[in-house]
């Protein structure tokens, strides 16, 4: 490989690492709010750039419960793909464009409110090598939410339904051995003044997200890949000093199998799983309470149940991306 080819890569990143730093409080409020697993299982949810950045096309659906909160998201995305050559006696060849789609819809019902909304998200991914193996894309995200609110008796408020256009934006590195994104979500917040949102509290709000994971080759016999990476998550307030703005993960593939730990909430211990079959995954996330025992706080369980799309057949060890 070429050195520019080893060095270009890195620069891409780190420019990324450095763009957020100039741009960008804890528990802020944005939509969905949960799964939790979307952080893991469908990054493009908070990054339209991320839309189209794997090798098949995936369909994705998580659920969580806890108590009477409860939340599903059904999430699709895939690169475009156009007809290459055919030769006479072959099979019609496939090639990819360098755009992608992707859409969501998700039910999110937390306390007093919930919301429905709908998304739809392109991409653009731009090649930064002629073998293609690594992209930097862009990508915007139209989304629809629609916010119901019961009564709030101490402030003698009503009942409010309100519907909220919203606009994602994403940049997006990504390579063979690690990746980088810089996105903002919710960018026009949540059209409602400040006093409306201090008694029905509509969780919706602009966001702010920088995400980085770098593939560490453990075992290539084996297939064994550990990928440590970050979560960055800020609103207006610009707040670096509140340790929960970082939510650092932690994966290990193996084969089609993938575990791994997530820090989004310092006083809770996070573990997630998934197992793939040729075209299909099971997945399932778990939070368990650090300073109190599990039986006396109801845990978040989350299952994520996919679909893959592509070349990939029964039988083939032909690896693809997770």
């Amino acid at each position: 490989m070429k050195l520019k080819e080893q060095i270009y890569p890195g620069l891409i990143m780190f420019s990324i690492l450095i763009a957020v730093s100039g741009l960008t409080d804890s528990n802020a409020q944005h939509t969905p709010a949960t799964p939790l697993s979307n952080f893991v299982f469908d990054p493009f949810i908070f990054n339209p750039a991320v839309a189209g950045s794997k090798d098949f096309m995936a369909l994705d659906l998580t659920a969580a419960l806890q108590g009477n909160d409860k939340s599903q998201l059904l999430s699709w995305n895939t690169r475009i793909a156009k007809k290459g050559p055919t030769y006479f006696g072959a099979p019609v060849s496939r090639s990819y464009t360098q755009y992608g789609v992707g859409a969501s819809v998700y039910n999110d019902v937390i306390g007093t409110s919930q919301s429905i909304g709908i998304s739809a998200a392109g991409s653009y991914h731009f090649p930064l090598n002629t073998k293609n193996l690594s992209f930097i894309s862009g990508g915007i995200a139209l989304k629809g939410i629609y916010n119901l609110t019961d009564s709030i008796p101490e402030y003698d408020a009503p009942p409010k339904n309100t519907f909220i256009p919203n606009l994602d934006i994403g940049l997006y590195y990504y390579g063979q051995q690690g990746y980088a994104g810089i996105s903002a979500t919710n960018l026009l917040g949540s059209i409602m003044d400040d006093a409306e949102n201090e008694i029905y509290a509509v969780p919706i709000s602009r966001q702010y997200f920088l995400t980085g994971g770098y593939k560490l080759v453990l075992s290539r016999s084996l297939n064994i890949v550990l990928e440590p990476s970050i979560i960055i998550n800020l609103d207006d307030s610009l707040d670096f000093n509140d340790l929960e703005t970082y939510n650092p993960m932690l994966k290990i593939y193996m084969e089609d199998f993938c575990v791994g730990t997530y820090f989004h909430d310092y006083d809770k211990l996070t573990f997630f799983f998934q197992y793939k079959f040729p075209k299909l995954y099971l997945g399932t996330l778990v939070d368990f309470p650090i300073n109190v025992p599990f039986y006396k706080e109801e845990l978040i369980v989350e299952i994520a149940f996919g679909m893959n799309f592509g070349s990939i057949r029964s039988g083939s060890r032909t690896n693809w991306h997770w």
